[in-house]
């Protein structure tokens, strides 16, 4: 299995492709998986780089996680793949580890596409995900069905109950280690707080997110590209949060068009 031991925990990861360096950042309960989509768009003109985060499905769980962490090992990967710069996209959890590691670490970030993500988190959204953990801990079977309302629109979930199921099952299937670690992520994400930072951001930004998201709204992704210099702020029409997810064409058009006015 291809995993490397950054900061202490062994992290694993895909390279996929060839040609300038896109590292794909995971949302919170991603894995390398959930890409293929935008790897099968982007891997015929781009290295795509993958990894699950440390708590995340196929890399190690430890007891303590903070989004520092986070920017570290993303950090530690680059060096450990001798990557000097590269094209940062992530999605929610992801977006904001893309966004923190672009502000701590500037030099290395070519572009940024920041997905469905914030820089703070308001009350409704706190009260959404701490529920989310608390079902993790307490009740791990019943994880999907309490974050699937959040995650997509609901016009997708009644056009595909077949996906509904399937992730059902996926979910089923992860080892028991996955609901704990994963609640100690959201426990990470729940001391976000940076929108006064964001203006640092210096690198070409794109900000995108699904026009029906109910998790993370749309004024979420305009705080974001109202206070990053020059972003370019775009919205992909009846789409929930996991809009990677529900429109992976749109996503990949104007991922492709991005990269080729910054590349």
């Amino acid at each position: 299995m291809p995993t490397v031991h950054l900061n202490g925990v062994d992290v694993y990861h895909e390279i996929h492709g060839d040609g300038p360096t896109v590292v794909f950042l995971n949302g919170i309960m991603m894995t390398v998986a959930s890409w293929r989509p935008q790897l099968a768009a982007l891997r015929s003109s781009y290295r795509c780089v993958l990894h699950d985060m440390r708590g995340q499905l196929k890399s190690e769980k430890p007891e303590a996680i903070t989004l520092q962490d986070h920017v570290d090992d993303l950090r530690a990967l680059l060096d450990h793949l001798k990557i000097e710069q590269c094209h940062l996209v992530g999605t929610s959890y992801g977006g904001e580890v893309g966004m923190l590691f672009a502000l701590a670490h500037p030099e290395r970030v070519r572009s940024l596409a920041v997905i469905s993500a914030v820089s703070e988190v308001g009350p409704r959204l706190r009260q959404q995900t701490e529920a989310w953990a608390s079902v993790a801990r307490a009740c791990p079977g019943q994880l999907y069905d309490v974050t699937i309302p959040d995650n997509y629109a609901r016009a997708f979930l009644e056009e595909h109950p077949e996906r509904v199921a399937a992730g059902r099952k996926r979910l089923a299937s992860y080892p028991t280690d996955f609901f704990p670690a994963f609640a100690r992520l959201v426990d990470a994400f729940l001391t976000l707080d940076f929108t006064d930072r964001i203006s640092g951001i210096t690198c070409p930004t794109l900000v995108l997110c699904g026009s029906d998201d109910t998790l993370k709204p749309v004024s979420y992704s305009r705080l974001i590209a109202d206070h990053i210099p020059d972003a370019t702020f775009l919205t992909v029409p009846d789409a929930g949060h996991a809009v990677v997810v529900e429109r992976p064409a749109e996503v990949n058009t104007a991922l492709l068009g991005f990269l080729a006015r910054v590349g």
